[in-house]
């Protein structure tokens, strides 16, 4: 519970300050590229950039830092499994390639609340990317388009964490594009009933 409000505080603190930056940036450095946009885009925008931050602050920390700040990672489930260094010298690359291994060892192993916080959590963390991305690119709005970049997406966050000292999964690759499919989905429907 520590963790979550760990995250919780600095996601919303760094959610508001990344959506105000970025709209002043926007209107008075970068005029020329509103040119062909308008005031909802905009605000999409402003939204899309506080919400790539927050993601990059629930995804990237290094488990050092939380270590650091008192946050003890086994007691909260926390995928710690050791720096980079630790890696190599240790062998304990952190890895899964087989698919649905963690999800089973979740469900079976852990209480309700972790396993919903990791399963759920991959899936819903993607869902605004899946519904934003081809809301602000109209070459985007395309099935084969958007899960393409979703998984390149996808992948790139599982290579950045093994550098972090997070666990790289295959489950995770395939929550989160399940999570930004369902995003494009909602997408397909809201631009259907309107």
């Amino acid at each position: 519970m520590k963790l979550l409000i760990f995250f919780l505080l600095r996601g919303t603190v760094t959610f508001i300050l990344t959506f105000v930056i970025f709209s002043l940036l926007r209107t008075y450095f970068f005029k020329s590229l509103k040119k062909h946009s308008n005031s909802k885009r905009e605000f999409i925008l402003s939204l899309f950039a506080g919400y790539v931050a927050v993601m990059c602050l629930f995804l990237f920390m290094p488990n050092a830092f939380l270590a650091h700040k008192g946050i003890d990672l086994s007691s909260e489930n926390f995928d710690f499994v050791g720096d980079f260094k630790d890696r190599i010298s240790q062998g304990n690359w952190g890895v899964n390639l087989v698919p649905f291994k963690t999800i089973r060892s979740y469900i079976r192993y852990s209480g309700f609340f972790h396993s919903f916080t990791n399963i759920f959590g991959n899936i819903l963390i993607f869902i605004p990317m899946g519904f934003m991305i081809p809301v602000l690119y109209k070459d985007m709005r395309d099935l084969k388009k958007i899960l393409i970049f979703l998984s390149l997406i996808s992948i790139l966050i599982e290579t950045v964490q093994f550098f972090v000292g997070r666990s790289v999964d295959i489950d995770d690759f395939i929550l989160n594009v399940l999570g930004g499919s369902i995003g494009y989905l909602i997408y397909k429907l809201r631009s259907k009933s309107i």
